[in-house]
């Protein structure tokens, strides 16, 4: 997550990066409301509706990466990769991890110690990204780090490879990553077929470099049938898990959904990115757009940040936006945690050594 600079800003990659950013907040303020409404069947199954129709926007931020970093022309050596970028998301990664523990235990607990900096390390080594804990999204920034450091290899593939080829590579990727590992989950069966890299992430890669650079054309109609097809799929099927007595079926296909490999998401992210990519031809609409940018801008920051929001006001202040109007009450509490982090990242980018990292 973050932006280009105002010269380079490419204008579909920026509003999509943009609405991302929304529904990335949306996701969590769903996900991390949900414990207010356990007793209520109806708004649990609302929250985690819309929470699944949100999973498109975390994808789409890794196809950005995939579209601008692959690119063969673009001058990228592993000096750039490894002593920038790379470096970049271990100070994110180390940085946020001691400013969680200065809040939970000065803020939160009350406790705070010398000793607690250290544990900032340590849960930066051994991470606190266990599925369930309310820091959870700093995966991304593991995923971020796995991703830099195989970048010189994936930049060999769209070197040398021709379009049939990536194609090809996305295909398998799909199939086997996506659709195969879906499968099995959800039938409780396995087959002895795997790739040698069992892992969603470099396809969403492949893909954003692949539609951007029209190795794979995606036009505004199929894009639009895509992201409708995966959203429909992704809200019909967490309603029946919610709503089904079979209670294994429930787990597998709650596994199924809670996961980026989810050919749901996948279609859904897919059909995204090729929506926003279909009015890259579009001009500015100044209002809106300064919007996007300034959001496309601090993304990096909001997506840190606004779980630091959502903790205090659900955790700390014990707000139940369910007690004091419901869901109109959640969206304003979703809408403050999006001012908030975006203030506090606008104002940290003033902040020299902050800037370049936030």
């Amino acid at each position: 997550m973050g932006g280009e600079t105002k010269k380079s800003r490419i204008l579909y990659m920026s509003r999509m990066k943009a609405v991302a950013c929304v529904a990335v907040v949306i996701l969590h303020g769903c996900f991390l409301s949900k414990g207010f409404v356990r007793d209520s069947l109806p708004k649990t199954t609302v929250l985690q509706i819309v929470r699944s129709l949100m999973t498109w926007s975390v994808p789409c931020f890794v196809m950005v990466t995939g579209a601008l970093l692959l690119e063969p022309k673009k001058e990228l050596g592993f000096k750039k990769i490894l002593g920038r970028y790379l470096v970049r998301m271990v100070i994110a990664l180390v940085g946020f991890m001691e400013l969680i523990q200065v809040y939970d235990h000065a803020v939160y607990n009350k406790d705070f110690t010398g000793q607690h900096l250290i544990d900032g390390l340590k849960n930066a080594v051994f991470t606190i990204t266990e599925k369930g804990t309310v820091w959870s999204h700093t995966w991304y920034l593991y995923l971020m780090i796995s991703i830099y450091l195989m970048l010189p290899v994936y930049r060999m593939v769209t070197r040398s490879a021709k379009k049939e080829e990536l194609r090809y590579l996305t295909l398998v990727y799909f199939l086997f990553n996506s659709l195969l590992w879906a499968g099995q989950v959800l039938s409780g069966r396995t087959t002895g077929f795997y790739l040698m890299v069992y892992t969603i992430y470099p396809l969403f890669l492949f893909m954003g470099y692949c539609l951007h650079t029209g190795v794979i054309k995606l036009g505004r109609a199929a894009g639009c049938v895509l992201f409708l097809l995966g959203e429909g799929l992704l809200g019909w099927l967490t309603y029946v898990r919610l709503h089904t007595a079979d209670e294994q079926f429930s787990a597998n296909l709650a596994s199924v959904l809670d996961s980026y490999a989810a050919p749901m998401i996948v279609m859904a992210a897919v059909g995204a990115y090729a929506l926003f990519k279909s009015f890259d031809s579009e001009k500015e609409i100044p209002v809106l757009d300064k919007a996007a940018a300034e959001l496309d801008k601090c993304s990096f920051g909001i997506y840190l940040l606004h779980i630091m929001v959502y903790k205090h006001i659900f955790g700390y202040m014990h707000f139940d936006p369910f007690a004091h109007g419901g869901f109109g009450m959640l969206a304003l509490v979703m809408l403050a945690a999006l001012a908030v982090s975006y203030g506090v990242t606008r104002l940290l980018k003033f902040v020299p050594f902050v800037k370049n990292i936030i």
